[in-house]
């Protein structure tokens, strides 16, 4: 049984108690969420995991996981961005300047995230890519988190943990790196740094 299909396998007197159940995942999930992140991300990531457990996944196939997993990033990427433009850099910079640099070590992060995930979990028909070429990739990509101090290397582990779940994910499920698949594993690791980053710079 897929999670998806939790929702439609449950009728009669039992429903509501599922509703229930779900219900009170996603308000858990957004209470400690809160606790760390703005109300309005806190809110997508219950959102987001609710989803998993509702008929909105009843058809678990590539094209609604991708649909969803983009529209669910934006909305977090969009909200941590905006949380992230009050941030303050441990040097003297421009005004509007830290946003800018959150970005580059965000993208840059996450796309030597996409060279590793293809370098490690690429099908037959995917470019191989040599170890020192993955060192390279992964070195210029995360070298930029360094700049923003404790909050990028946060950012930084939230995105390589969310790659590594991914790819996990991806060979338990046997998905193959589609451009759809390793775009999604982009969108996913940059929101993932933004969310890690955010959350440590609330607390210092």
């Amino acid at each position: 049984m897929t999670p998806g299909s939790l929702s439609l396998r449950v009728t009669g007197p039992l429903a509501p108690l599922l509703g229930i159940a779900i219900g009170a995942l996603g308000g858990a999930i957004y209470w400690l969420a809160a606790q760390i992140w703005p109300s309005s991300v806190a809110l997508i990531l219950s959102m987001a995991a609710t989803a998993l457990l509702t008929t909105e996944f009843r058809a678990i196939g590539a094209i609604q996981l991708d649909l969803l997993g983009r529209v669910l990033c934006l909305l977090i990427k969009y909200n941590a961005l905006m949380a992230l433009s009050a941030a303050k850099l441990p040097f003297a910079v421009p005004a509007n300047f830290p946003l800018a640099l959150i970005m580059i070590c965000g993208y840059a992060a996450s796309f030597a995230l996409l060279v590793f995930v293809m370098a490690t979990g690429a099908g037959k028909s995917a470019p191989k890519i040599g170890h020192a070429a993955l060192v390279v990739a992964l070195t210029v990509g995360f070298a930029p988190a360094a700049l923003l101090g404790i909050p990028g290397l946060i950012g930084l582990a939230a995105a390589v943990i969310a790659g590594i779940g991914l790819l996990a994910f991806a060979k338990y499920r046997r998905i193959g790196s589609s451009g759809e698949a390793l775009d999604l594993t982009q969108l996913t690791t940059e929101a993932c740094f933004y969310l890690g980053a955010l959350a440590s710079w609330r607390f210092i």
